[in-house]
């Protein structure tokens, strides 16, 4: 009995909080980080989706919804259903208006907002956009700069790690060159160098199938063919996310020459 409990306590520590923190609901599908939270939510970790805005503004002629209160209710529909889809949290939605977050001088409501999270649920893996912002969108590069500015801080438990989603050189490149698809943001995308991506999660079969099942979910965003389209391309990743971690000089420098 002894060693049964142990082992339940063993387990029950063992468990993170991850938290992937990004502007917009399908945010995480273009970015290839679905399958890596499907993954960690089946090895029985807990794992949270934080969505900045609304995404109101994210019209499309296929889906016919007019911008304002209509879009954004069923883009948190869609949220939800791909947190579902992947077997995680339910989504926590900020409910920040569509394309706002970079106005302003100091971008203050967004920063209280994801401030409040971290210090709520204090997660000990937070995974959001690089500096890159994909294809430059300016609310996924405030979301990625927030979420630094709030982590280099030092207000954060020192065992908390913070990791940028990247897409690598090599990679854009192929997709690129041999014209593997039509849709204007994957062939936009801003490209990361393969060396500064060095942590490399392997995903299961299941798990991206459970990604691919969640991009369904954004009917609004996508047409078929374009849902068709980025199943290629989170499929090109040969079933890998790649992620570029933060992390601090481990020594004190004194000079900028080596």
């Amino acid at each position: 009995l002894s060693f049964t409990a142990m082992r339940q306590e063993k387990t029950t520590s063992a468990k993170k909080t991850i938290m992937a923190v990004f502007a917009h609901p399908d945010d995480e599908a273009v970015t290839n980080v679905s399958a890596l939270l499907a993954r960690y939510a089946r090895e029985g970790h807990i794992v949270y989706l934080v969505i900045a805005t609304k995404g109101e503004l994210g019209t499309n002629k296929h889906a016919a919804i007019p911008a304002g209160d209509s879009l954004a209710k069923v883009r948190a529909g869609e949220a939800a259903c791909a947190c579902t889809s992947l077997g995680i949290k339910p989504p926590i939605l900020l409910g920040l208006d569509d394309g706002s977050l970079a106005k302003g001088f100091t971008q203050e409501p967004v920063h209280k907002k994801i401030d409040s999270v971290f210090k709520k649920y204090q997660p000990d893996i937070i995974i959001t956009w690089g500096p890159d912002g994909g294809y430059g969108h300016m609310d996924h590069r405030t979301v990625h700069t927030t979420v630094t500015d709030l982590f280099q801080s030092g207000d954060m438990p020192a065992k908390t790690q913070l990791f940028y989603t990247g897409m690598p050189t090599s990679m854009v490149k192929h997709w690129t060159e041999n014209k593997t698809g039509k849709n204007w943001m994957y062939n936009h995308w801003n490209m990361v160098a393969d060396k500064y991506l060095t942590t490399k999660i392997k995903c299961s079969k299941e798990d991206m199938n459970k990604a691919v099942t969640a991009l369904y979910c954004h009917w609004s965003q996508f047409k078929k063919e374009d849902m068709e389209e980025t199943s290629r391309w989170m499929s090109n990743t040969n079933d890998t996310v790649y992620l570029r971690p933060f992390i601090p000089a481990a020594k004190i420098s004194y000079d900028l020459l080596p």
